[in-house]
């Protein structure tokens, strides 16, 4: 059965910017929702394999703040995240002698594993899904996204009542 795709309508007084966020918003949902799938046989999601190539680039050991910062993710989002990774026995969690209000998150060997074993998972879907674009269009893409994000993080530290997030 063919899908239809209708025809919108212009609508005059759209706001500059909106079709490009529709589409980035289902573009990126669409994404994840397929890296969702396929990481399932390996018993992680998207998030959580993200906390582990977080990991896995900066060393090994992070504090919780700064995982959720580079995840852009709320504290207790990250907290759930280690929750679920600590009881698989992929990281494990050391609290702060010096300052009680930090816990850093260590990446165990088998937490390694584990990204070793899923990381080709999401870098084939990447290849896959990214083949539609040339060299060039995907460095294009590049370069604008990274004028849009520290223009989004700005207003996302604004909105927390944050100087920068």
């Amino acid at each position: 059965m063919a899908v239809q795709v209708r025809e919108r309508p212009e609508v005059e007084s759209e706001t500059r910017g909106m079709a490009e966020w529709n589409s980035l918003y289902q573009a990126y949902n669409a994404i994840f929702k397929v890296t969702e799938i396929a990481l399932l046989p390996h018993n992680l999601s998207l998030p959580q394999l993200h906390v582990l190539s977080v990991l896995k680039r900066d060393g090994g050991i992070l504090t919780t703040g700064a995982i959720g910062r580079e995840m852009v993710k709320a504290s207790q989002t990250i907290t759930g995240l280690v929750d679920r990774l600590e009881a698989q026995g992929l990281v494990e969690r050391q609290f702060d002698r010096r300052d009680r209000r930090k816990t850093w998150v260590r990446l165990t060997s088998k937490g390694e594993r584990k990204w070793a074993e899923a990381r080709p998972v999401a870098n084939r879907l990447a290849e896959e899904i990214f083949s539609g674009l040339t060299n060039k269009e995907l460095g294009d893409l590049g370069s604008k996204l990274g004028k849009l994000q520290p223009v989004a993080m700005k207003r996302l530290g604004e909105a927390l009542g944050r100087q920068a997030f």
